[in-house]
Order: C-alpha cells, then structure tokens, then sequence
C-alpha cells in the first residue's frame, strides 16, 4: 500500500509540474495588466491587449520585460514597444525607449531574451 502512495505522489508530482507555465508567468501577467490599467486611464481601447496578441520578451532573469501587441486588423503589424524593470517586487514603465523595439539605452537588442513569446506561444531560443 505504501508503495502505491508513493507511485501517486510522483505521478502527481510529475502532472503539476507539466501544468505549471513558465516562471515568468506572474511577471508578465503583472505588467501586462498595469499596461492595461494605464490604457484605460487614458480612454484608450484595450480590449485585444492580451498575451495571446502580443510579443513577449523577458531579459535578464526577469528584470526587464519588453512587449508590444498585435494591432486589430493586422496580422503582422505591432503598436510600440513597451518596457518595464523590475523595482522591487514591482514593475515599473520605463520611458524613454523606442518604440521598435531596436537600439534602446539598456541593450536588450543586442541580447538573446531568456524567455520570449510570440501570439501566447513560447518561442524557442537559440542561445
């Protein structure tokens, strides 16, 4: 009978962690949503701004998140990219930055994201 316990525990163990997302989930779910929140506070339609209609990078171990979404009506056509740093256990905008996502202060450019998604998809690296 112990034996049978122990064998459901580590296939439950195993099916959690199978379900369990990335570890920048919370991350980008947070910046996403103040993106949103600070949409709306300017009026400004925000209804197809989801990770499922965006581009996602993640650099340096979470610190940075960089994102732009897919514009209503265009496959291929992003709005401007946006930048958050980490401060604490918080997210803050950056400004400053270009909207094309190239040749910006901090040189995420120039670097391979540890995380990036494209359309809710995680995007395979080569590093």
């Amino acid at each position: 009978m112990r034996h049978v316990f122990i064998f459901l525990s580590l296939i439950m163990m195993f099916a959690l962690t199978a379900c369990g997302g990335n570890k920048y989930d919370e991350a980008i779910d947070k910046v996403i949503s103040q993106e949103k929140k600070s949409l709306k506070e300017m009026n400004a339609g925000n209804e197809d701004f989801t990770r499922d209609n965006a581009v996602i990078r993640v650099y340096d171990g979470g610190k940075y998140i960089q994102f732009a979404f897919y514009m209503k009506n265009h496959s291929r056509e992003l709005s401007t990219f946006k930048y958050y740093e980490k401060s604490g256990e918080s997210y803050q905008k950056l400004d400053h930055m270009p909207g094309d996502g190239k040749g910006d202060r901090l040189g995420l450019d120039k670097k391979t994201p540890d995380y990036e998604e494209n359309k809710g998809e995680e995007t395979k690296l080569e590093n």
